[in-house]
């Protein structure tokens, strides 16, 4: 009895381990700024973790409160779309501001984009203002390796 609860709790230690150390790649967070006088002032942040299968695209969408804006951001990982020599591997960024619910910020005309390789990647960041209302509003797509955060601390 003592042996089976011993072998049960050493399985379960080792499951936990295993599924603390399988940890995404890849970290991002959409934030969304107001300007407030001559500051920008944080309205709206999230924090998400990005499907990174082959071709795989990720949507977050942020309703700007008070308005019909939305602000889309996407993250699209590939596999042959960078001629680096670190590799072709990547990531790509998205950030747009629509009135409508689209599929992706991708698909919206005046869009930001960014792309760096996985092998370089540390942190990767666009940023797209716009105004509404007459105000001007920011938003930012920030991804970056929580392995490297790690190793910095």
């Amino acid at each position: 009895m003592i042996k089976s609860f011993v072998l049960i709790l050493v399985a379960v230690l080792f499951a936990t381990s295993a599924v603390a150390q399988e940890a995404s790649p890849v970290r991002c967070v959409t934030t969304l700024y107001r300007l407030n006088g001559e500051q920008w002032k944080l309205v709206k942040s999230l924090e998400f973790v990005p499907r990174l299968g082959e071709e795989e695209l990720t949507n977050q969408r942020i309703r700007f409160p008070g308005t019909k804006m939305w602000l889309l951001a996407a993250v699209f990982p590939t596999d042959e779309s960078m001629h680096s020599a670190k590799g072709a591997d990547s990531i790509k960024l998205g950030l747009a501001f629509s009135r409508r619910n689209a599929s992706s910020a991708f698909d919206i005309d005046n869009n930001a984009v960014a792309e760096t390789t996985f092998a370089a990647l540390d942190t990767l960041r666009v940023e797209r203002t716009t105004y509404v209302a007459r105000r001007p509003i920011m938003a930012r797509l920030e991804c970056w390796d929580p392995a490297l955060e790690k190793a910095a601390n």
